[in-house]
């Protein structure tokens, strides 16, 4: 049966009625619930462009928390460890979380049947986590950023290989390019020469410094690969589990996976000011602010758009990277950024009109 099937009135006389029947199966959060009579088409459009609207405004401010995060994830590294920060934001997302279940009433422990996915996906968004931090700790902001961008390309792969998704031409050119884009951020230095890392001044005659950055571009493209990971992981659980229950998993295994090392191979740092305080909390509550609006503008927004709109955070990361930390990328890191930035968008959309045209090939029938 199709989403939506229209069953025309027996009356003859009474042309206008009609009765709508939904497939409960259809995932449409713009159809109504209820059969309705006497729809009006222009009614219907008008509330359905006034719902994007929103939702894009909602992915927009989206884009900013995520990328306020960022910065006081970054301010927070010249006073703390990476895995301090990862444990701060994870007590504070679960806090949050559990507290937003409670007056929802939603079962914070999900599904019995896809627990075991929970906690799967839990592990590697909190691994995922600790790596993003530590490249955006020893790295510049805007690089840092950009790299983790790469992850809707990593998904791509893995859901061709693991999800049996369409992996076409197109798709293998966008891989090709991403990672192109890539390398101009990185700027290897057995590729670039004395060009490598002339953006950042510090390291041009020190050879642990570049050591350290190499370290941290692999950390932040390995972060990137986990978090493609947690969203097909995402992608096999589906509509099963609420966003609030996946953020609970994911902040319970950030403390727990964070308490060994931060004890082992970092020092615990004790916050002495309460600029300090506010810089940890901030992490925090950015981060859950930031989930929340994703889930909501993903479901009120258009899929493309939506991912088109996600990318001011990219924007928003070098503007603070500039202006606060003084960071000013070279002209090989703005074309590396556009390239990448260009080529996820590009992809989002054929996904997204891919989508569109699955589903009116499904209304026809």
């Amino acid at each position: 049966m199709s989403p939506a099937d229209i069953i025309p009135s027996n009356n003859s006389n009474d042309k206008s009625k009609s009765t709508v029947t939904i497939d409960n199966n259809y995932e449409n959060e713009r159809q109504p619930l209820l059969p309705t009579t006497s729809i009006n088409n222009n009614g219907i459009n008008n509330r359905n462009v006034q719902s994007e609207v929103i939702g894009l405004l909602l992915m927009a401010i989206c884009a900013f928390a995520f990328a306020s995060m960022t910065l006081f994830v970054k301010l927070s590294g010249s006073s703390f460890p990476s895995f301090e920060i990862v444990f701060a934001r994870s007590l504070i997302q679960t806090v949050l979380g559990l507290l937003a279940c409670f007056y929802m009433g939603i079962n914070p422990l999900g599904n019995r049947p896809i627990r075991p996915w929970l906690v799967f996906r839990g592990v590697i968004g909190g691994l995922a986590l600790a790596l993003n931090f530590y490249a955006v700790t020893h790295l510049p902001l805007a690089d840092a950023t950009v790299i983790m961008y790469l992850n809707p390309i990593f998904t791509t792969i893995l859901a061709a290989l693991v999800l049996s998704e369409p992996f076409y031409l197109f798709e293998g050119i966008c891989v090709i390019s991403s990672f192109t884009g890539a390398l101009l951020v990185v700027k290897p230095e057995f590729m670039f020469g004395v060009l490598a890392n002339n953006d950042v001044p510090s390291l041009e005659h020190d050879g642990q410094a570049k050591g350290e950055r190499g370290f941290a571009v692999l950390v932040a493209l390995a972060g990137a690969f986990l978090s493609a990971v947690a969203y097909c992981t995402i992608r096999k659980v589906g509509n099963a589990a609420h966003f609030l229950v996946l953020t609970i998993y994911f902040g319970v295994v950030g403390i727990l996976i964070s308490i060994p090392p931060l004890l082992t191979f970092q020092t615990f740092v004790q916050p002495k000011e309460w600029s300090e305080y506010c810089m940890l909390f901030m992490t925090g509550i950015t981060a859950f602010i930031g989930q929340c609006l994703l889930s909501k503008g993903l479901q009120l927004a258009p899929a493309g758009p939506a991912s088109m709109i996600r990318m001011l955070e990219v924007v928003l990361a070098f503007f603070f990277g500039i202006v606060i930390f003084q960071e000013y990328p070279d002209w090989l890191s703005i074309l590396g950024s556009v390239i990448i930035v260009g080529t996820t968008t590009v992809l989002a959309s054929r996904k997204w009109k891919s989508v569109n045209e699955a589903r009116r090939r499904i209304m026809r029938r």
